[in-house]
């Protein structure tokens, strides 16, 4: 699926749910409403990531495109559930086990983003206010088989991967300004995951899985929240995961609207 049918769907998506039935009744509940903000967002990093006992490196990257429903548990409490799509390249792995070494370089692969974000506020200081936040997030990669063409006979090659995420750490926000507010937030920054690989050849079958895990461990991550209108607002963030032979970078952008 391409990015701009992805953003389309997610518009038509939101526009259907706030016409739903169920919408049409929680607007007697105002308690309710006022605490849900769904929203959408999209997201691109390019991590090193090791494997073999980390003695080879190679680079994840993906694209993530989801929904993000956001709910006010208490004053200064929220959490947030994360449903989408997710693109992942994982081209540079090599599988050494199986009947015949195969180096992937088989481009992107689909797959469903699952996650949950939890922020609580911590006291402010003057304009600064302080958050504590936390995400997980999830890709389970969708099946791919391919042909193995390097041989002059018939192969086939599966591979079903996925990676996890997590990160923890304060959001520090500059509130001096009307409508826009920038952020700092640094964060213990984990990514870990697993490409499970199968090989048919006539009748050799071999399977190998290749567990990896990201090189960077800490993230700065810089932004800014800006409120188009009282409903509407937007964000934006860049973050540098660095490493010891260099640097990561990640994309994010979000939308929300608040009843």
């Amino acid at each position: 699926m391409k990015r701009k049918q992805i953003a389309l769907f997610l518009l038509f998506f939101l526009t259907f749910l706030a016409r739903l039935p169920f919408a049409q009744s929680l607007e007697r509940n105002r308690s309710f409403l006022t605490s849900l903000k769904p929203g959408f967002g999209f997201e691109y990093f390019s991590r090193a990531i090791s494997w073999d006992d980390k003695k080879y490196t190679s680079k994840l990257k993906a694209v993530l495109a989801y929904l993000d429903a956001k709910y006010e548990i208490q004053e200064g409490f929220s959490a947030s559930l994360l449903l989408g799509y997710c693109s992942s390249n994982w081209n540079g792995l090599v599988f050494r086990k199986l009947p015949f070494s195969t180096d992937y370089e088989a481009g992107r692969k689909g797959g469903i983003l699952i996650g949950a974000e939890i922020r609580k506020s911590l006291p402010a200081i003057g304009n600064f206010e302080i958050e504590g936040y936390a995400q997980f997030v999830t890709c389970l990669g969708l099946k791919k088989e391919w042909d193995l063409e390097s041989l002059n006979t018939e192969g086939k090659v599966k591979g079903t991967p996925y990676w996890m995420r997590a990160a923890i750490g304060p959001i520090v926000t500059y509130t001096g300004f009307k409508d826009f507010y920038p952020y700092i937030y640094p964060s213990l920054n984990m990514l870990w995951g697993k490409y499970k690989m199968e090989q048919t050849v006539q009748d050799l079958i071999g399977k190998e899985d290749k567990m990896i895990s990201g090189k960077s461990v800490f993230s700065l991550a810089l932004g800014s929240l800006y409120e188009i209108t009282d409903q509407w607002s937007v964000k934006g963030e860049i973050s540098l995961l660095p490493y010891k032979a260099g640097l990561d970078i990640g994309l994010r952008a979000e939308a929300f609207y608040s009843f």
